[in-house]
């Protein structure tokens, strides 16, 4: 496929052009560090924002009025689209510090290997954690934390709804360290966080109900390295013999558009992965559209860049040729987890179990100050991009630059999620790890498959008020 945008160090996407409508937003004086800092990060968000941004024929009045002395971060922010009074777009971003961004959608970085949802405590401001899956060898597995357990306070400090972003992102994201949980039942955990590639092929294993063999697939996120241990399972799922195959994407937040299209080729009908059958359109904004292959195929295998070198991955051989495919999903299966539905459903029957998905309905491109001055250094500019790297070395930018349909041109996502055919409530203190067949979310599927009833989950008493909190790097859909 076509791109108009080169992978710079096998992650990073950045411009191969110099800025495409002026060298400078307006005005400005440069002679300090603070006025450096300020005209350097402008100008590399003011340009990439210009030329890639998905609304950007409908921010053009924001575009032009940008100033070299703005807060870039709030600019950025002030620019985002919207409808009325409705904000669209809730994902472009301007980051100080990219690091933590970056480490979620690619599974490395310091991190304790445990995911959650936070819980309002009813009749309180105050709000816990619940964990909702620990990854293998990672230090919160080692602590002993399991899937269901609440947390109370983190380093001694009550979760409120006032601070639980702050508290959380500090303690838990940006440069974690050692920190000390207090737990519902009283024990303390006290545990260090490591750096650790967090594996989102956390689970896959062959059921049996009612004579038909299952495969079951716990997928946390669309990083580029799964795409191995993906065809490494489904070569497993073909050697077992399933034939049909429930994924369980209900904390898949997002990644990478070319794992969405490696997972996509092993599971679609073999027919259409033979034939290169259209998997996903975007569409661009005008400055792009003629620039870009806006199409994704299925394929029979692929050339991948990961960590460890390019390789190439045969889908085809490892498709177990599934008759149905069952989704998990809740309102935090977003972003490249909806376009996988979305571009497998006009080809197979897809049934979704659970609640409605998050409704990220686009994709975009992480681009980092640094690569970009670095390339913009080649060319022939007066920009002096050695002083630029001094002032915005760890700057920077997720910009929204398409959306996504399905071969017809369908966006199912949009504009709030996908729709399920079955309800299914996830609760992680049923009593039942993932992938155990009597699991709230699971036992609907095998239930509906092979007409058993699995045992029944104890409910908890504990009234399920969500609160939204989005880790850096969630709802993403990264090309």
């Amino acid at each position: 496929m076509k791109r108009f945008f080169p992978l710079v160090a096998a992650l990073v996407l950045i411009c191969c052009c110099t800025p495409q409508a002026k060298d400078t937003p307006d005005g400005g004086n440069t002679s300090g560090d603070e006025e450096k800092s300020l005209y350097y990060v402008n100008l590399f968000s003011y340009n990439n924002m210009n030329s890639f941004y998905l609304w950007r024929d409908q921010i053009t009045d924001g575009l032009q009025s940008w100033t070299v002395d703005e807060e870039p971060i709030a600019k950025v922010a002030s620019l985002r689209y919207k409808e009325g009074e409705q904000l669209v777009d809730r994902w472009t971003e301007l980051m100080e510090d990219y690091t933590p961004f970056q480490s979620n959608v690619t599974g490395n970085g310091k991190s304790f290997g445990m995911d959650f949802v936070l819980l309002r405590v009813q009749n309180s401001d105050n709000v816990v954690m619940e964990i909702t899956f620990t990854y293998a060898d990672s230090p919160a597995r080692q602590a002993g934390l399991k899937r269901g357990d609440i947390v109370m306070t983190v380093d001694g400090q009550t979760i409120t709804m006032s601070n639980y972003t702050a508290l959380l992102n500090e303690k838990i994201y940006n440069q974690p360290g050692t920190i000390a949980l207090g737990m519902e039942d009283g024990r303390s955990v006290s545990m260090t966080a490591v750096k650790m590639y967090a594996n989102p092929v956390h689970l896959a294993r062959t059921l049996e109900t009612g004579h038909t063999k299952v495969g079951y697939l716990h997928f946390t996120g669309f990083t580029l390295d799964a795409c191995t241990d993906l065809v490494e399972a489904f070569r497993q799922f073909k050697a077992d013999g399933i034939r049909e195959l429930v994924l369980d994407l209900r904390y898949n937040t997002g990644g990478y558009a070319t794992t969405a299209q490696v997972l996509g080729s092993l599971i679609a009908p073999h027919d259409i992965v033979k034939s290169g059958a259209v998997f996903n359109k975007e569409v661009f904004n005008s400055n792009l559209a003629e620039e870009m292959d806006g199409e994704t195929c299925f394929s029979e295998s692929i050339d991948v860049t990961l960590s460890g070198g390019k390789t190439t991955l045969n889908m085809l051989e490892a498709n177990p040729g599934i008759e149905r495919l069952w989704v998990l999903v809740t309102g935090h299966t977003a972003s490249a987890s909806e376009s996988l539905v979305c571009g497998l459903m006009p080809y197979m029957d897809v049934r979704l179990v659970g609640s409605q998905t998050y409704g990220k309905f686009c994709g975009g491109y992480l681009i980092t100050a640094e690569n970009w001055y670095k390339l913009l250094e080649k060319d022939d500019t007066d920009i002096n991009c050695k002083e630029a790297l001094q002032y915005t070395k760890t700057w920077g930018l997720y910009v929204i630059a398409s959306r996504y349909t399905d071969c017809k041109g369908e966006t199912r996502s949009m504009p709030s999620g996908i729709p399920v055919q079955y309800d299914a409530y996830d609760e992680p203190r049923d009593g039942f790890e993932l992938g155990n067949p009597s699991e709230s979310m699971l036992s609907v599927v095998l239930g509906n498959i092979g007409g058993e009833v699995f045992a029944k989950p104890v409910k908890s008493t504990r009234e399920r008020a969500e609160v939204p909190f989005e880790k850096p790097g969630d709802g993403v859909l990264l090309h």
